[in-house]
């Protein structure tokens, strides 16, 4: 009963699925965020246009001369729970009408030492319109694309430089891996235990306890 007991557990904590490993609303902070450059933290004082797509905070990254850069302050543990690929999605306005700029969205599998740009970008082409430019912005990442994730893995969102300041504001920010197994998602300096680590240890001390000789 015990050993059945102990597989169990062992089975669930290793269990596969879709979740949630960061999102962030930017309604107080930049949350797990940290701006460069012309990046910052938007909030709408209640006078002309609000940027935010929900509530009056966002992250605002400007693309001008001083590139505007949002870049994860926290790394994501793909490799520990094996995710099969992650996906980033977040709500974007454009504050345009008259210019064409890019955002581009990287990714970084060291880190932050080196970054790709294979996730592409968000324009505000065809903001000429009159109309300014939003969307939701979505864009999944495989791990036979990268060949295989490490637990440095981080995303940034990037203004490319030159021309006139423009500004997207990016809001609502969802990450989520697909075919993890449960325990920790994200690191940051500061080492952190492994939640499935403690599940095995538990349901071992719990199988050990379950098998002593019981004294008449």
């Amino acid at each position: 009963m015990h050993r059945i007991a102990l597989a169990g557990l062992l089975s669930l904590a290793a269990s596969s699925h879709a979740a949630v490993l960061l999102n962030d609303d930017f309604e107080s902070s930049l949350g797990n965020w940290q701006a460069e450059g012309s990046a910052s933290f938007y909030d709408y004082a209640g006078q002309g246009s609000n940027f935010a797509t929900t509530g009056n905070g966002a992250a605002a990254v400007e693309a001008s001369w001083d590139e505007g850069i949002l870049t994860m302050n926290k790394r994501l543990l793909l490799k520990s729970i094996q995710a099969s690929s992650v996906t980033i999605s977040f709500d974007y306005e454009w504050d345009t009408t008259s210019a064409t700029r890019y955002i581009c969205i990287d990714y970084s599998n060291d880190g932050g030492r080196s970054w790709s740009n294979d996730l592409g970008d968000i324009s505000s082409w065809g903001s000429f319109t009159g109309i300014r430019t939003l969307g939701k912005f979505t864009k999944t990442l495989k791990k036979e694309t990268v060949g295989s994730f490490s637990d440095e893995f981080k995303f940034r969102i990037r203004g490319k430089s030159g021309g006139q300041p423009v500004s997207a504001y990016i809001d609502n920010l969802e990450i989520i891996g697909t075919d993890i197994i449960a325990g920790p998602t994200v690191k940051d300096d500061i080492p952190e235990a492994s939640t499935l680590a403690w599940l095995v240890l538990i349901a071992a001390m719990a199988f050990l306890r379950g098998s002593r000789p019981r004294v008449s």
